[in-house]
């Protein structure tokens, strides 16, 4: 008797101790899957994006002191010049799609030409990077943007300038709709804008420019309302 109770009782809490583990399991699994559907009726937060953009080339603004001549701008619109950017967007509001972005701009130096003008002086001789960074409300972007490397102007080619530069864009169209967050998946845009480079001094250039991106979405977030459902939850 006594070896039998002996034998018994070790497999009996064993028994319990399996149905509590598969009991523990069920409930992380039927957890986790709420989770999942919570996460997926809500809006994702971040995206990575990749893009190619056609831009005209730089055209000379002229300047006094105090103003702009905008009437002076010498844009070349059969001359153009690829960029390609990679950048991270993080929505603060991501219903209305309110946020901040930073990207990094890469300038060729060999430019597309549609015609046989030779007059035509481009602002700058060599290839450069930009880093940007701005805000995001809904189809329009702002960024202000830092030229890394120091640029030799045609005018003046013995002395290097730094620049800077202020961009605003605007989405013609793309590929999903923010109004229901389950069709926000990875997405492509088409973008147009305009660049204005300059020294803050005596250089101001400016260009239009015509972009395609695709964007990659990710980290969609529980909201209080699904935090506290998932607390009154017992999933059993």
């Amino acid at each position: 008797m006594y070896f039998r109770n002996s034998v018994i009782l070790p497999i009996f809490f064993l028994l319990i101790i399996s149905a509590n583990v598969k009991a523990q399991d069920i409930y992380k699994l039927k957890k986790k899957l709420e989770i999942k559907k919570l996460k997926s009726d809500n809006y994702p937060t971040s995206e990575i994006f990749l893009g190619l953009n056609l831009n005209t080339n730089f055209g000379t603004i002229k300047s006094t002191e105090n103003t702009l001549n905008l009437e002076s701008v010498s844009l070349e619109l059969d001359n153009y010049i690829p960029s390609f950017n990679l950048g991270f967007k993080y929505l603060l509001n991501p219903k209305k799609h309110h946020g901040l972005f930073i990207q990094v701009n890469h300038y060729s130096k060999k430019a597309l030409k549609f015609n046989d003008n030779t007059s035509f002086n481009p602002a700058f001789e060599n290839s450069f990077n930009e880093i940007k960074v701005g805000v995001v409300y809904g189809r329009l972007q702002l960024g202000y943007g830092k030229i890394l490397e120091q640029q030799i102007i045609q005018k003046n080619e013995t002395e290097k300038y730094s620049l800077n530069s202020l961009n605003l864009s605007y989405t013609i169209f793309r590929s999903n709709r923010l109004k229901n967050p389950r069709t926000i998946k990875d997405y492509w845009s088409v973008n147009t804008g305009f660049n204005y480079v300059s020294d803050f001094d005596d250089l101001n250039y400016i260009n239009f420019s015509l972009g395609f991106k695709y964007h990659f979405t990710f980290n969609r977030k529980l909201d209080l309302k699904d935090k506290i459902w998932i607390q009154k939850r017992t999933f059993e």
